[in-house]
């Protein structure tokens, strides 16, 4: 039987009286510490749980794990073992790939997300391979700073970059090399999120995350490029809160009816 790691879950923010929890999935490089300033901006009823990937943030010193289904597997363990709460997944950029996964290994194990909010990358099905992970230092360099989600001092320090290079290339290898069906769809509504000027997220791109799931599926834009979450969490998260609530409230309702 699997058993409860903190080290999955290291920056959560805990409530007195929960009523949702929203799970997060960090982008390329990136670790759950990026989300732990999300327990500012929600109510004071609903709980920020950054999921942490072996090998990143605070598990630095595991290895890195470069198969989409293995980290969806176990990911999906832990989460499970806290669905006393109904909750939300919310992935940025590799994290969409990673929460699709995540999301239809809860369902096969009977936990239902109440929404699923994929952020920042095209639907699985559409999205293009650039290989970064097989360029050279200066190439992954060059992506990280065209994304503009790594602060300079890291990226032109080498040896902050020496720290940093493996994690990112990892992560890219994980998305470029593991392919993500779209099938079986997954039963959990899906909102998708983006910033208006990013150059790596068509229209089209975005809608395609409609064929993933059976359910409700709409798109949001907000100002910005691939990391307009910097600015734009506020209102994302305005956003994905009342999408959760509306749910509940939907749920709560077929309750009533059904008794």
């Amino acid at each position: 039987m699997t058993s409860s790691s903190p080290l999955w879950f290291p920056h959560r923010t805990l409530r007195a009286a929960p009523r949702w929890r929203l799970f997060c999935f960090a982008f390329a490089g990136g670790a759950a510490s990026y989300f732990r300033p999300w327990g500012r901006l929600v109510p004071d009823d609903v709980e920020i749980w950054p999921v942490e990937m072996p090998g990143h943030g605070v598990r630095i010193a595991e290895p890195l794990v470069d198969d989409i289904g293995e980290i969806a597997r176990a990911a999906a363990a832990q989460i499970a073992l806290h669905a006393d709460l109904p909750m939300v997944l919310f992935g940025h950029s590799m994290g969409s790939a990673i929460g699709l996964e995540v999301a239809r290994e809860l369902e096969a194990a009977g936990v239902r997300p109440l929404l699923f909010a994929p952020s920042g990358r095209p639907a699985p099905q559409v999205a293009p391979s650039r290989q970064v992970h097989l360029k050279s230092r200066e190439g992954i360099r060059q992506e990280m700073i065209r994304l503009a989600g790594t602060e300079r001092e890291i990226v032109e320090n080498e040896e902050l970059m020496d720290i940093v290079l493996p994690i990112v290339r990892n992560d890219f290898k994980l998305i470029e090399t593991n392919p993500v069906s779209i099938t079986p769809p997954i039963a959990a509504p899906t909102l998708t999120v983006c910033g208006d000027s990013d150059e790596d997220a068509t229209e089209e791109g975005l809608r395609a995350w409609g064929a993933v799931t059976s359910s409700d599926f709409s798109v949001r834009m907000f100002p910005g490029g691939h990391f307009y979450l910097n600015e734009a969490a506020a209102d994302v998260l305005a956003v994905v809160c009342a999408e959760a609530e509306a749910r509940l409230e939907a749920t709560g309702a077929a309750a009533r009816l059904s008794a």
